[in-house]
C-alpha cells in the first residue's frame, strides 16, 4: 500500500497551529484597531478605514476557521490562500491607508502561515514576497519613516522564513517516520508469513513428502503410480523452496530448459531423476537438452537403476551436462552399430554442433555420460 508523503496527524496539528494563529492574531489586531479609532480619534484621518478592517479581518478569520472544519481541503487551495494573503497585505497597509499607526499586529504572517501550510516552500516564498511588497508601498504615502518600513519587511521575511523552516523540518521528520514505520510493518508481515510457511514446511516435510517417498519406493506400486509421487513432491518441494522455484523458472534460460527437461522424463518414465543447476544463459541450449533427454531416457529404459543424477553448469566459455547412474552399465565399444540412441542422438548430435559426448561405463558399473558445448557455438 502506497504511504502518504507524511502522516495525516501531523497535517491536521499545522492547520489547526494555523487557524489558531489567524484567530489570536485577529483578536490582537481587533484590540489594537479598538485603541487607535478610540483612543486617538482625533489623530485619526479616516476611522472608517479601520473599524472596516477590522471588521472584515474578524469576519474573515471566523469564515475560514467554519470553513477549515467543514472542509480541510478548502486550506491548501490557492484561491483560499489568495484571500488570506490579500486581507493580510491590506492590513499591512491599513495604517498608512487610515493615516494612523499601523494597528495590524501579528495578523498580516496568518496568510502567509497558511500559504507554507498549504503549499511548503513555494508557499512561504510567495507569502514574503507579498507581505514584504506590501510593507514597502507606505513609503509613497506619508506615514512612517524608511527605517520602519524596512524594519517591518525585514522583520515579514525572518518570521515567514523561519516558519517554512519549520514546516519543511517537521514535514521530512515525519516522512522519515512514517517510512520507517511501513518498513517495519512490511518487515513484521514478512517475518510471520515467513514463521507460518515454515511451520507449514515441517509438517509437510515430516508427513506428506515422507509418504510420497515411500511410495516411490514401494516394489508394489505401479510405475504410474510412482511417477504421480514423484510429481507430486516436485510440486511440493516447490511450493517448499520458493526461491529455488523461482530461479528455476528464469524465462527461456538454460536452467529452466534442463529442469523442465528432467521433469518430463521422470514423469513419463519410471526411475527418479535428481537434478543440480549451477549457474545460467540465455544462448540457445537445445542441442545439449535434447542429448541430455536422449541420455536419461537411455538409463531410465537399461540401467535398472532406481536414480538418474543430472548435474548442469554454465561455465565462462561451455554449458556442461553429466547424466549418471549406478545401474548395471555396458560396454560402449560393443554397442551394436545398428542402434542409433547413444552413437546419433547423442554422440552425433553434440558433434555436428560443435560440442562433445564422452560415455564412460562398464559392465555393472553404471554410466556416465558427459556433455560439452562451447557457448559461441550455441
Amino acid at each position: 500500500m502506497d504511504q502518504p508523503r507524511w502522516s495525516d496527524d501531523l497535517e491536521s496539528t499545522l492547520l489547526w497551529i494555523t487557524t489558531g494563529y489567524r484567530l489570536f492574531s485577529a483578536v490582537w489586531l481587533s484590540i489594537l484597531g479598538v485603541v487607535v479609532v478610540a483612543g486617538e480619534s482625533t489623530q485619526v484621518e479616516r476611522p472608517a478605514v479601520v473599524t472596516l478592517t477590522v471588521v472584515g479581518v474578524v469576519g474573515w478569520a471566523v469564515l475560514a476557521t467554519g470553513a477549515r472544519i467543514r472542509t480541510p481541503s478548502l486550506a491548501r487551495s490557492w484561491g483560499f490562500v489568495a484571500v488570506d494573503l490579500a486581507i493580510g497585505a491590506w492590513t499591512v497597509m491599513a495604517g498608512t491607508v487610515a493615516g494612523t499607526i499601523q494597528f495590524a499586529g501579528g495578523y498580516p504572517l496568518a496568510g502567509a502561515f497558511a500559504a507554507i501550510y498549504a503549499f511548503s516552500t513555494t508557499g512561504g516564498i510567495v507569502g514574503a514576497a507579498i507581505l514584504t511588497a506590501a510593507g514597502l508601498v507606505p513609503l509613497l504615502g506619508q506615514g512612517q519613516g524608511l527605517s520602519q518600513e524596512v524594519a517591518n519587511a525585514i522583520a515579514f521575511l525572518f518570521s515567514v522564513g523561519a516558519a517554512t523552516g519549520v514546516a519543511a523540518t517537521l514535514r521530512a521528520s515525519d516522512r522519515r517516520r512514517v517510512e520507517a514505520e511501513a518498513a517495519l510493518a512490511k518487515e513484521r508481515a514478512e517475518r510471520v508469513r515467513a514463521e507460518e510457511h515454515a511451520e507449514v514446511a515441517a509438517h509437510l516435510h515430516d508427513s506428506v513428502l515422507q509418504t510420497l517417498a515411500l511410495i516411490q519406493r514401494d516394489s508394489n506400486a505401479t510405475p504410474d503410480i510412482r511417477g504421480l509421487a514423484r510429481h507430486q513432491e516436485r510440486e511440493l518441494r516447490g511450493w517448499l523452496f520458493p526461491d529455488q522455484a523461482t530461479a528455476a523458472r528464469s524465462p527461456g534460460g538454460f536452467r529452466e530448459a534442463l529442469l523442465a527437461a528432467c521433469a518430463e522424463a521422470e514423469d513419463l518414465g519410471s526411475t527418479k531423476v535428481e537434478v543440480v543447476v549451477v549457474g545460467d544463459t540465455g544462448a540457445a541450449t537445445e542441442t545439449i537438452i535434447s542429448a541430455a533427454n536422449e541420455a536419461i531416457r537411455n538409463a531410465q529404459t537399461h540401467s535398472g537403476a532406481e536414480l538418474i543424477s543430472v548435474y548442469g553448469e554454465v561455465g565462462e566459455d561451455e554449458v556442461l551436462v553429466f547424466v549418471k547412474d549406478r545401474g548395471q552399465g555396458f560396454d560402449p565399444e560393443a554397442v551394436d552399430p545398428s542402434r542409433h540412441g547413444v552413437r546419433e542422438s547423442i554422440v552425433g548430435r553434440m558433434d555436428r554442433s560443435g560440442g562433445s559426448a564422452e560415455i564412460i561405463s562398464s559392465p555393472g558399473a553404471g554410466t556416465e555420460i558427459r556433455l560439452r558445448l562451447p557457448i559461441e557455438q550455441s
